[in-house]
């Protein structure tokens, strides 16, 4: 059966889209600093590195939601509106997944909502999945 993740019942259905959405085995979340009512980067996002960590602790509110943490993520698609930012990135994002394992990851630079830096999805494995 597939759920669809909105913890805090924030108003992403406004806009047509769910922040997470779990099947028996994966859970599918995205995380960014964008406040919804004035569709801007979050006040508190003001360094690419908070902006990061903002990003993941919106993934990991989703993922707890389904009875996960940010240690069954196996996969992060990641995206930043300048390359120039990508040191800053990698350095935050390291820090919250360290010591490791860390997931596979792909890192794009795009254009992103809002004023928003940093954009990114998460797949994560269920652990009551079977997983070894």
């Amino acid at each position: 059966m597939t759920e669809y993740l909105n913890p805090g019942n924030l108003p992403y259905p406004r806009y047509g889209m769910t922040p997470g959405v779990a099947t028996k085995d994966l859970v599918f979340a995205g995380g960014m600093a964008l406040d919804l009512d004035t569709l801007r980067r979050k006040e508190e996002a003001a360094t690419v590195a908070d902006e990061t960590r903002i990003a993941l602790e919106e993934i990991r509110g989703i993922l707890e939601a389904a009875g996960c943490g940010l240690r069954d993520i196996v996969k992060t698609t990641c995206y930043l509106s300048d390359d120039a930012y990508r040191k800053e990135f990698w350095e935050a994002y390291t820090e919250v997944f360290a010591p490791g394992p860390f997931p596979a990851r792909s890192t794009f630079v795009v254009g992103i909502a809002g004023d928003c830096r940093v954009e990114i999805d998460a797949i994560a494995v269920r652990p009551d999945s079977g997983r070894r």
